[in-house]
């Protein structure tokens, strides 16, 4: 009796043991498991969060290329521009220059219209009393004198106007090149014995 007692309890024992070994295996490895999942778990985010910075460091390295390639094209903007306004500052004296060449040369060519004419002769003699009819010695004088002072041929020339300047010896023409729009105004003295004298030629 006391022998199947003993064989009993040393299988109760057994089993006990048995059951406290299982749980301790599955409690190992439950924790087995919990660790492996902490350590994977961090390393993930740990690669997570480095790719995180690595991006975020692209970032400003791309915003930093951007903002310096920005600098630099308004930069070369600037100096474009710079260089424009320069070579619009260094044109405009030499269009002023130009400017005043021109007057000067313009200036030049009013003063030899306006230069000293001789008279261009006369056939009338005595006392002098200027005759504007179309014919007469005066008209054919005073035509003769304005071709001398404007340079255009008598054959060439149309009389638009000859007649008084405000004295008896004093008068005054408007004449022009045929198949010509410029015409010229041409002012004129009676030099006794001498003939007709240009004094101005002003272009209308």
């Amino acid at each position: 009796m006391m022998n199947r007692t003993r064989y009993g309890n040393r299988d109760k024992r057994r089993k006990t043991n048995v059951v406290l070994n299982v749980m301790i295996a599955v409690v190992l490895i439950l924790i087995a498991a919990v660790g492996y999942q902490l350590i994977t778990g961090g390393e993930k985010k740990q690669t997570s969060s480095s790719k995180i910075s690595d991006q975020q460091s692209q970032s400003e390295e791309t915003s930093e290329e951007t903002a310096s390639e920005q600098t630099d094209k308004e930069d070369t903007e600037s100096q474009n521009t710079s260089g424009d306004e320069a070579s619009k500052e260094e044109s405009k004296p030499a269009d002023d220059k130009k400017q005043n060449e021109e007057d000067k040369a313009a200036e030049a060519d009013k003063e030899s219209k306006s230069s000293e004419w001789e008279p261009v002769g006369t056939e009338q003699k005595g006392e002098h009393t200027t005759v504007y009819d179309k014919g007469s010695a005066d008209w054919k004088e005073m035509t003769r004198a304005m071709s001398v002072a404007t340079g255009i041929p008598e054959d060439n020339m149309t009389i638009w106007f000859i007649g008084n300047n405000g004295s008896p010896n004093d008068a005054k023409g408007t004449v022009s090149a045929k198949n010509s729009d410029e015409k010229y105004e041409v002012t004129l003295q009676f030099i006794e014995n001498e003939g007709w004298k240009p004094l101005t030629v002003e272009q209308k």
